[in-house]
């Protein structure tokens, strides 16, 4: 009996000094420390992996280069979420080898007992945990859309990148945070990005096409605002669709034209702030230049018949004279600027939505309606015009009580400028989506590719 004690004691003092043992991560913190002090072979050297891994070091350095994925030596049960979730990534469109997942299996293969369980060897847990979180960081990043640049398929698509605290995002997963609850609230929400997740796994392994556009989709959606707005208008280019969005559901959609690839609408997100009744056409420089001067040269007319005015920039008010120009000096006319005036045959139609930007790009209405009708409608200057322009006033004006459905239509036919400002400003959203979620949430449509973003974002993800 007393044998069987002292042996009984004896164990207990083996599990609890093997215990501490395990448990003792300072050990890791001297090689941990030097590993961090450089630059390993396998951080991404684009602008993105250099600023992840400043964020990296800065992490350990805050925890004085104790682990986070390994305690002594085993694995957390944050590791293995860890590893789950990188598995995972796959669902938002994502490539899990992209994050070394077989490599970090292997490496648990490797440390594998049959009495123990999962063992790791003390040299191999400095490295071993530093790259785990470097896969995290890598991952947040491509849910954050960081990892590619909009501007990198498409000159005018500017965005403005999530900001994000990504060491204090990985200081609370280190110590009680989820780490799926902490990636997966990273992604976007917009039933968009959801029904897209959807399709992707239903087109995963038979419709490649599909399936690779899906994920193209899926990043453009990372790219945009996360918060939209409780109202906001989307337009989607190459579908040459526009949605007025209140809440979650669409209000109001009609069809759209866009720019010419020559003459490409740019896509970015802004906010409404006026609306313009009877407007002038300020003609702009590249159309003046390529298009009307050459068409006076030829017809003195032309100006005329098309209610087109002479406006000098030298501080004079008012029109000019046509006949008082010389209209082979080329000096002259450099200086002049030419509107159209308001009216049914305004190039801009009866009405025009502002969202000041630099691009001079807005919304308006148009005398060409027929042209709504035609399949391919890349067909303008660049600037966006609207096939139900009164619904869209009736909409940005509703929550003022004199404007009405009657005031409205008497102000675009005035033929009297008039500009009225929204109460409340609305934020309009341009993007590019080839694959665009139906409302019944299941069905996916496929659009054209007019601008060619689906080639070079393909070629970007190659």
């Amino acid at each position: 009996m007393v044998i069987r004690c002292r042996a009984l004691t004896l164990f207990v003092v083996l599990v609890v000094i093997g215990g501490c043992s395990r448990s003792d991560n300072s050990r890791h913190a001297a090689p941990l420390r030097q590993l961090v002090s450089g630059t390993p072979a396998w951080v991404k050297t684009d602008p993105v992996g250099a600023r992840l891994w400043k964020i990296e070091k800065a992490f350990y350095a805050e925890r004085q280069y104790l682990p986070v994925w390994v305690d002594g030596d085993r694995p957390t049960p944050r590791m293995k979420d860890l590893l789950q979730q990188l598995r995972m990534s796959d669902a938002h469109g994502l490539q899990p080898a992209s994050y070394r997942v077989d490599w970090f299996t292997q490496q648990i293969n490797a440390a594998q007992t049959r009495m123990r369980g999962t063992r790791f060897d003390a040299a191999v847990v400095p490295d071993l945990d530093v790259q785990l979180t470097y896969a995290y960081l890598r991952l947040a990043a491509d849910l954050l859309g960081w990892t590619h640049s909009a501007r990198d398929v498409y000159r005018d698509w500017l965005t403005a990148p999530r900001d994000e605290d990504l060491g204090a995002r990985l200081a609370r997963v280190s110590s009680a945070t989820s780490v799926r609850e902490s990636l997966e609230e990273l992604a976007p929400t917009h039933s968009q990005y959801k029904g897209l997740q959807m399709a992707l796994a239903a087109a995963r392994g038979h419709d490649p096409d599909h399936e690779a556009r899906i994920r193209m989709n899926m990043e453009r959606w990372r790219w945009a605002p996360r918060d939209l707005g409780s109202r906001h208008v989307l337009i989607n280019v190459p579908a040459y669709q526009m949605q007025v969005i209140d809440g979650d559901q669409p209000v109001l959609a009609m069809r759209v034209i866009v720019g010419q690839p020559e003459h490409s609408t740019p896509l970015f997100s802004d906010h409404m702030t006026y609306v313009v009744f009877s407007p002038y056409w300020n003609i702009p420089e590249s159309i003046l230049r390529e298009e009307t001067l050459p068409k006076v040269a030829l017809d003195p007319g032309y100006l005329e018949r098309n209610d087109i005015e002479v406006v000098g920039t030298s501080g004079k008010k008012g029109p000019l004279d046509p006949k008082s120009i010389d209209w082979d000096d080329e000096s002259e006319t450099r200086r002049l600027r030419f509107r159209q005036r308001p009216g049914p045959e305004n190039a801009l139609g009866l009405v025009k939505f502002i969202f000041p930007n630099h691009f001079s790009v807005y919304l308006h209405d148009t005398p060409s309606d027929a042209l709504f009708f035609e399949e391919n409608r890349a067909l303008s200057h660049g600037c966006i015009r609207v096939e139900n322009p009164v619904a869209l006033a009736q909409y940005g004006l509703g929550d003022q009580r004199q404007w009405t459905a009657e005031r409205i239509a008497e102000a675009m036919h005035e033929e009297t400028e008039k500009t009225v400002r929204l109460t409340s400003p609305l934020p309009v959203h341009i993007g590019y989506w080839t694959a665009w979620v139906e409302p019944d949430g299941k069905t996916v449509s496929y659009t054209a590719d007019p601008y060619g973003i689906d080639k070079a974002h393909a070629r970007l993800l190659e």
